[in-house]
């Protein structure tokens, strides 16, 4: 009799320790959120520029459309900015106007942060820019200074920014980190109407926008 139960218990030792394994190497090889390739897109977005022409300053805001990795629609209904899931804003920009050169009026844009978050709510509104930064603060990058050139009916801003902190979401059930997704960074490519919008207290005037980032690759090494 002890020797049976001492059989049973060894079977069930390594039945354990089996399922323990399997349940190990089943985490171990569920893929991850793979990294987006350099040069590839890693979101599409919507926003609009809120200026303050007698301070020069500015605040950009909008949604995003698309995000590189994660499954199906990034809207809560209809696409459109009060249902977009993911939204972003920057701090507020300062712009230094640069002599034109022809027909190409020039402006700095201060260095500083864009942030990236998840509404489980979505409540984007354009005649409320700060609703673009509601929810889950899951991103936030860092630029430089940069150059934004006005031409035309269109202008044309692209800059890099680097990735300086993330947070974990959780989206369709799957968790997702942006230092998984695009570890070294974003460039943006962006179109702005020079066409002016009516804009909200505190930034008389408003401007559409849309664009593209796309992931930046690992840094050189030093040999």
């Amino acid at each position: 009799m002890k020797r049976g139960q001492n059989q049973w218990k060894s079977r069930h030792a390594m039945i354990v320790a089996l399922s323990v394994l399997t349940i190990s190497l089943i985490g171990a090889t569920t893929p991850s959120q793979a990294q987006v390739p350099a040069a590839q897109a890693v979101w599409q977005h919507v926003g609009r520029i809120y200026l303050d022409p007698n301070t020069s300053t500015a605040v950009y805001a909008g949604y995003l459309v698309h995000v590189n990795g994660l499954p199906g629609s990034l809207f809560n209904g209809a696409p459109r900015e009060a249902t977009a899931y993911f939204t972003f804003s920057t701090d507020v920009l300062s712009l230094t106007p640069l002599p034109s050169n022809g027909d190409v009026a020039l402006a700095l844009v201060s260095a500083g942060t864009f942030n990236v978050y998840y509404n489980a709510v979505p409540s984007g509104d354009w005649n409320n820019p700060s609703s673009f930064s509601s929810g889950q603060l899951i991103a936030t990058f860092t630029r430089e200074e940069s150059l934004f050139p006005q031409m035309g009916a269109f202008s044309f801003h692209s800059l890099s920014e680097v990735l300086t902190s993330s947070s974990k979401f959780t989206y369709n059930g799957q968790k997702y980190n942006f230092k998984d997704i695009a570890p070294n960074g974003i460039t943006f490519a962006q179109f702005v109407s020079n066409t002016p919008l009516s804009g909200v207290a505190g930034y008389p005037i408003a401007f559409a926008a849309a664009g593209t980032t796309m992931a930046v690759g690992e840094p050189r090494k030093n040999k």
